[in-house]
């Protein structure tokens, strides 16, 4: 399965109608909203525990020169240190709480339900190097919901 398909049937079930992306820039950390994420800010990469392959969200510096010019500050990046969470759950929550919600840290998939909901859009929050799903996954989706 290539980046294109696996990007298709993730937007499929998906749940998310935007997405809040974040990254490191400079040693501060920004966040972007945007609709969907573009196949160039994804790489396919090998899975561990015989997952297949990985889609994950890979930021080029220019990719985050260009979306730099529309994001908003959030923190300085040693705020997403902690030893009891990874960066991505700090992300989500900072985040979260930036929109005046209360974090809960919980597993639950993207075809389900989204990180937040701000208004009418549900928001699904990925830090960069975040996984968004794997083949495993999507093949158990297709099977469930063909």
């Amino acid at each position: 399965m290539n980046k294109s398909t696996m990007l298709r049937y993730y937007n499929k079930y998906s749940v998310a109608n935007k997405y809040i992306i974040g990254f490191a820039y400079d040693n501060k950390v920004y966040m972007v909203t945007i609709d969907n994420i573009k196949p160039c800010y994804l790489k396919t990469e090998k899975a561990s525990r015989n997952q297949g392959k990985n889609l994950r969200l890979r930021l080029k510096a220019s990719q985050k020169e260009r979306l730099i010019k529309k994001a908003t500050f959030l923190c300085d990046i040693d705020k997403l240190y902690d030893n009891k969470y990874n960066k991505g759950e700090i992300f989500e929550k900072l985040v979260t709480e930036y929109f005046n919600q209360i974090w809960h840290k919980d597993n639950i998939p993207f075809y389900k339900s989204g990180d937040i909901t701000i208004g009418e859009n549900v928001i699904q929050i990925k830090y960069e190097n975040a996984t968004l799903t794997n083949i495993k996954q999507i093949k158990r989706l297709l099977r469930k919901f063909p």
